[in-house]
């Protein structure tokens, strides 16, 4: 794809928008509204990742790729055939290049770079430093080199294909989204209380699906925002999820880091050793977050959904 001139620095990471939903519309013209929000959203970030440097404009492109995604998942019962079959690989591919890269960005920024000004004297991690960058770049320019790509068109025409094609016309019984999005809520929310139940602090595993579980709690809060009730109940819910969300990514990104970070090695015995005294550095912080997962569970479990309009 040929690539156009752009002033990089008036370019500014655009963020999902709240979806104009209204009760009494049928679920697959939600979906079509919703799916449509997420690809603005997408394309939105797509100058900004291949022409500018701020790592956010490929976080965003994930967020929308992911939002899409768990869009797809939370309606798959009303979607026409085959639909999910035909999006879900190219989506997995483009969330691949996006993932590499956004991994990569936050293995250097938020887990390499303050033990680095912890430890400024420690030679060693100043060579970490630069084998993680050199990776990083790496990936940043298989990411352009797919964004830039006949791939990544023909994702977004197929995507745009699929959303006007005849089988999304409404039929008059189809269930309305105030209907649809009372139970699917009802649903998700009684899904992530069994993971709760089930999360122990010493079993990553389960802390990571209970992240998982909130996240596509809160994808699909977002998505029918507009039919809350109250506005305020809804932030205050997602500001709770949010604050259990992030300590839970921070756990997940501390267990990959050391796994990320061995990687970037290639079997460097002294690098291997600092990325030992990385891992060590980190203790005390997991420890304090582990903590607080318990007493974050217990309030996650009192809190009801608001109420739609």
């Amino acid at each position: 794809m040929k690539s156009v001139r752009v002033d990089a620095k008036a370019l500014v990471p655009a963020k999902a928008q709240a979806i104009p939903l209204a009760a009494d519309c049928q679920t697959l013209t939600s979906f079509r509204k919703i799916a449509f929000s997420c690809l603005e959203h997408l394309e939105g970030n797509l100058a900004g990742a291949l022409n500018g440097d701020d790592p956010e404009f490929i976080h965003q492109m994930r967020v929308s790729t992911r939002r899409l995604r768990a869009a797809i998942r939370l309606f798959a019962p009303h979607l026409p055939p085959d639909f999910s079959d035909k999006l879900l690989p190219p989506l997995r591919q483009l969330m691949d290049h996006l993932g590499k890269v956004r991994d990569l960005d936050v293995l250097l920024a938020e887990i390499a770079m303050p033990v680095v000004h912890a430890l400024p004297d420690e030679p060693g991690l100043a060579a970490l430093v630069k084998v993680v960058t050199k990776r990083e770049h790496e990936a940043r320019k298989a990411a352009s080199r797919y964004l830039r790509s006949a791939s990544y068109v023909r994702l977004i025409l197929l995507a745009t294909e699929l959303l006007h094609h005849p089988s999304f016309v409404e039929r008059a019984t189809e269930e309305t989204i105030a209907s649809f999005a009372t139970d699917r809520l009802k649903q998700l929310r009684k899904k992530v209380l069994k993971l709760a139940k089930a999360a122990r602090t010493d079993d990553p595993a389960s802390l990571h699906r209970l992240r998982i579980g909130i996240k596509r709690l809160r994808y699909a809060l977002e998505f029918f925002g507009v039919l809350f009730h109250s506005g305020k109940t809804l932030r205050r819910l997602l500001s709770q999820l949010g604050a259990l969300q992030n300590d839970l990514g921070q756990l997940n990104d501390l267990a990959n880091a050391s796994l990320l970070l061995m990687r970037c090695t290639n079997d460097d015995a002294r690098l291997r050793e600092v990325v030992s005294l990385v891992d060590d550095w980190y203790n005390s912080r997991r420890r304090k977050l582990l903590a607080r997962v318990p007493e974050r569970l217990e309030k996650f479990q009192r809190l009801h959904l608001p109420t739609l309009n």
